[in-house]
């Protein structure tokens, strides 16, 4: 920028002519840079010939005409600021505009002296001017590019060929604690970080090394202690000619998918856990019905020998325990039925918890933290008080030298809950109830909590308990369309927090009657379907010493052929649902379009309660389910024989 000279000679009233060009751009009419001058009210006097073809007007047509008017409008006020600075000392300013050129609108830096005259009055302003688009375009771009890595949604890290980090976005701070400063302050090895051993990080850097770009899933350590998951990309970056001068590491967050992806992995697992459940509970519940019925045959023919009935009885009572066991495992693949009812939560964790505080060592201390103002919801009281038991019991065990015991519970809004862990097709409820368990015991590594729920599972090996507490719990929160959510780490305690749908009416579901009896006599035809050999057996001895005429088939098929053959008459089926070649529930209608008038007594050991529904809805009424009383089976053909 020239500074502001006087003139040596000039006309008191500022020409337009070729006088005033030479006088004031001559210098400048070869120049490939922009030259004009202007009066000091903005009229412009002379150009060179490099401003009239860059504006694309002849010098004729440019004199008088008013600068402002070849400028972008956005740009006027800028511009009429600085043409009122260049008029006081220093007499000189520096500017970049918009203007409306042959090319359309461009760029153009310009340095701008006032000259004045010998009296040192400004009487023109002469403009130096260049063509900067491509530099503005460029900064614009860089601009752009500077401003989306720093507000990228994806931390960026840059280090140069050694790996060492020379830049981190705020998002990589945000996400991780680390800034710049820490990491050079700290010599921190970032690259490093997440690899699970020297190995992986030697073949990470084998790849970049090689040109080629490495990605893959890192556990990265935080500023704070926590880890997180990162999806990490890293890429060398090359110089003008072909080297590898940086490396840059594009790393997103993927904390909260990988959680969801190991719950969905957890409840897959569970789920499939619970079908394996349910189908060895079927099985199992064959045998233990051959066990339970041929010991109860016995012990009904009163041997002579008392030591022969003290043997029947301790058979027949160790099936019964294992009638127990065999119902927790069906609790815990939800193929249970649920009775509901209103239930006072509250109530009923006083009761409970009361109990069990008499029998809980003393260096154990119970609290209570209750809203008094919880609504009472629809549910199964007895599988409830399940849930607290054994919740309770499994605090007791994790605080063997004593500690605190704290039960809550709670309303909370739908935003509370963690909805992902619901049974899958479930519609999340606007309010929920929940139930607080905490205890100040020894906690679990997150390898442990992870199977908890898991059936047979347990930590004391050897201390008594069958693992199937906390799978319980799992399969009757699950079948009350609820979830749970543990927290818990070594040395720290453990809190369950169990969340149950507020509900307060359902529709009401029709049970099957319990009425009590002997073994009933009776002379009718039976049919019986099912798949075990000895269970058939078994019950064609008991119906036949009991005046039944008897018939048993292997299957739902050759059921269906024996009833299909008009000279077989029968007045009721016990039909079995789980057996091979047909299902039950196909057995029975087809059985009941052959023949109508045919009773029907359901037998099964894990009936769900959506087939119950639909045999309901096509008019059965008894159900038995397996492992069952001798004299279960009278009162049921009694009853579906006897016309209501």
């Amino acid at each position: 920028m020239m500074p502001a000279t006087p003139a040596p000679s000039v006309p008191a009233d500022l020409g337009d002519g070729p006088d005033a060009d030479l006088y004031l751009v001559a210098p400048w009419a070869n120049s490939v840079e922009l030259a004009c001058c202007s009066t000091p009210e903005g009229r412009i006097v002379a150009t060179n010939p490099a401003f009239a073809r860059k504006f694309g007007l002849p010098a004729a047509k440019l004199r008088a005409m008013a600068f402002v008017s070849l400028l972008h409008p956005e740009d006027a006020p800028e511009w009429h600021r600085q043409a009122a600075a260049v008029l006081a000392p220093p007499f000189r300013v520096g500017q970049e505009q918009r203007w409306q050129t042959a090319q359309g609108w461009r760029w153009i830096a310009w340095e701008e002296n006032a000259l004045l005259d010998g009296a040192g009055r400004v009487f023109a302003v002469r403009a130096i001017g260049r063509d900067v688009t491509k530099r503005r375009l460029a900064e614009e771009q860089c601009y752009r590019l500077a401003r989306a890595v720093e507000q990228s949604p994806t931390s960026v890290l840059i280090t140069n060929a050694a790996g060492q980090v020379q830049y981190v976005n705020p998002r990589f701070t945000q996400v991780t604690g680390y800034t710049l400063e820490d990491i050079l302050d700290g010599n921190l090895d970032v690259l490093r970080a997440g690899h699970v051993s020297d190995e992986s990080y030697r073949t990470f850097w084998a790849t970049l090394r090689d040109g080629r770009e490495w990605r893959g899933e890192l556990h990265t350590p935080c500023k704070n202690g926590r880890t997180i998951w990162e999806s990490v990309q890293v890429s060398p970056m090359r110089g003008p000619s072909g080297e590898i001068i940086n490396y840059l590491s594009l790393r997103e967050d993927i904390t909260e998918r990988m959680n969801l992806e190991e719950q969905l992995r957890q409840a897959q697992k569970m789920d499939s856990l619970g079908t394996l459940a349910g189908g060895i509970a079927h099985d199992f519940n064959n045998m233990l019905a051959i066990i339970h019925g041929y010991a109860e045959a016995a012990l009904l023919r009163q041997p002579t020998d008392e030591r022969i009935k003290i043997y029947l009885r301790e058979i027949h009572s160790a099936a019964q325990r294992a009638t127990g066991l065999v119902r927790q495992i069906l609790t815990f693949s939800r193929k249970t039925e649920l009775k509901t009812a209103p239930v006072d939560l509250n109530a009923l964790v006083r009761d409970l918890t009361g109990l069990l505080s008499q029998t809980f060592p003393r260096t154990i201390t119970l609290h209570y933290d209750l809203d008094p103002k919880l609504a009472h919801f629809l549910g199964d009281g007895n599988q409830l008080q399940q849930v607290v038991l054994n919740l309770c019991v499994n605090a007791r065990d994790a605080m063997p030298d004593g500690g605190h015991l704290t039960v809550g519970t709670q309303l909370v809004a739908r935003d509370g809950v963690p909805v992902e862990k619901l049974p899958r097709g479930t519609e999340p409820a606007a309010q929920w109830v929940c139930l607080k368990v905490t205890d100040t015991g020894v906690g679990m590594s997150p390898e442990v909590r992870a199977r908890i729920f898991e059936p047979f599972f347990t930590t004391r090996a050897g201390h008594g308990g069958n693992g199937l507490g906390l799978s319980v719990v799992y399969g009757i929160i699950q079948s009350h369309h609820g979830c749970l959510e543990v927290t818990s780490a070594p040395g720290a305690g453990s809190t369950f927090h169990v969340y149950l749908p507020l509900v307060t009416s359902a529709p009401a579901v029709i049970q099957g009657r319990q009425t009590p009896g002997g073994i009933e006599r009776g002379s009718e035809s039976v049919l019986i379907v099912d798949d075990e050999d000895s269970l058939r057996s078994l019950l064609t001895l008991i119906l036949q010493q009991s005046g039944y005429r008897v018939t048993s088939v292997a299957d739902g098929q050759e059921a269906i052929d024996w009833l299909s053959e008009p000279a077989n008459a029968v007045d009721a089926v016990l039909l079995d649902l789980n057996m091979p070649r047909r299902g039950g529930l196909e057995v029975f209608k087809a059985m009941r379009q052959l023949r109508p008038e045919i009773k029907f007594v359901i037998v099964s050991g894990n009936i769900t309660a959506d087939v119950k529904a639909e045999l309901m809805a096509l008019g059965q009424r008894e159900f038995l389910h397996k492992p069952y009383r001798l004299d279960e089976i009278g009162t049921r053909l009694r009853r579906a024989l006897t016309p209501a």
